[in-house]
């Protein structure tokens, strides 16, 4: 098991590599890095320095384009909103800069990275009729009597970009099938409404139930891992399930796309919809849901994450905790590894995940 996790540990030290290169390529490009842009808007108008700007306080652009950018109408740009609004500014650059995007590995590249023992299959369709309906899925290839639990992979890009097979999903969903469980790391719409995502996910959990026997799955035994938007996502796998507004017009509806345990680092609790509703924002927040039969959630955050504050993690263990929900591990991190805390801390994070889903849906 050592020599499994020392191998997951290169994999995601060359994965964190291509992200500090993307990152560089960024700040070459744009002249600053989306902290910077952040760092300097706080400094020059946030006057009282309570973290935030106000309409009064904002100037130039910041004022003019101010209602637009404070998505849920408290009259102040708080840190996430302006996070998102550097990030938008860093992706217009970035592809008026045509800069490259991280390469999507071919079939043939994975099939060179997979473990002895798994068989996967690629592209698998979830839905018909859009090219973001397929998952990769990796399972043992030795026969088991009884069924197996699973495991969804999620990847994470603000809602608006990634894919199955970049960062690190592809091989977690190879390490854990190498230990037993069937795995799919999950494409979905990119849509920074958010609801298309949330919808494809479950549809997509609803499509692993439908087919548990032809894959020796136990569906009442699956569980899920996802960082940052893909943490969202996981989170409203876990937690949403009878909202039924968020199931879509997907098939295999007379299937549940609950899940039995969640997995997510740098949560997104509160996202918010640039120029949505109340109601729009409280449809699609894990905060909307919480009660005291949610499933056993392993959560991992760091203290300075400047993408997705570590508030929305605090704030979400502590109501669930309120409400009465008993089977909640919080891993809050004070290292500065930020937005990337799960892979700075893989030595750590990566046994501890694999020990909360062999305690939670089983180990095979």
């Amino acid at each position: 098991m050592k020599c499994q996790w020392v191998l997951l540990v290169a994999a995601t030290l060359a994965v964190t590599t291509v992200y500090a290169q993307n990152n560089a390529r960024q700040r070459v490009n744009t002249g600053i890095s989306v902290g910077q842009r952040l760092k300097n808007w706080l400094s020059q108008q946030d006057k009282d320095k309570d973290g935030r700007i106000s309409l009064d306080e904002s100037t130039g652009l910041m004022k003019s384009k101010f209602q637009r950018n404070d998505t849920n109408k408290d009259g102040f740009l708080d840190r996430e909103e302006l996070t998102d609004l550097a990030n938008r500014l860093a992706r217009n650059t970035n592809q008026n800069n045509s800069r490259p995007t991280t390469p999507i590995p071919t079939d043939e590249q994975l099939l060179r990275q997979m473990p002895d023992g798994v068989t996967v299959e690629f592209d698998v369709a979830y839905r018909d009729g859009n090219d973001a309906w397929k998952l990769d899925l990796a399972k043992p290839t030795e026969n088991s009597k009884e069924p197996r639990p699973a495991i969804v992979f999620v990847h994470g890009g603000g809602w608006t970009r990634g894919d199955k097979r970049t960062g690190p999903f592809i091989r977690y969903a190879f390490d854990y099938a190498a230990k037993g469980y069937v795995c799919v790391s999950v494409n979905y719409r990119l849509d920074g409404t958010k609801l298309p995502c949330i919808e494809d996910v479950k549809c997509a959990v609803r499509w692993l139930r439908a087919h548990a026997d032809k894959y020796n799955i136990d569906a009442d035994r699956i569980g899920a891992y996802g960082n940052s938007a893909g943490a969202h996502l996981v989170a409203m796998l876990g937690i949403s399930h009878t909202e039924k507004r968020l199931e879509g017009d997907g098939p295999w509806q007379e299937f549940s796309s609950a899940v039995q345990a969640v997995a997510a680092s740098a949560t997104p609790t509160r996202p918010n919809i640039r120029g949505g509703s109340d109601e729009d924002r409280a449809l699609i927040a894990p905060m909307s849901y919480i009660s005291a039969d949610v499933p056993p959630f392993f959560l991992v955050h760091e203290e300075s994450d400047r993408t997705v504050n570590v508030s929305n993690s605090d704030d979400f263990v502590a109501a669930l905790q309120k409400a009465g929900a008993n089977d909640i591990t919080y891993k809050r991190y004070t290292d500065g590894s930020g937005h990337g805390v799960f892979v700075a801390n893989i030595a750590e994070t990566g046994p501890a995940m694999e020990a909360f889903f062999a305690a939670t849906i089983g180990k095979p």
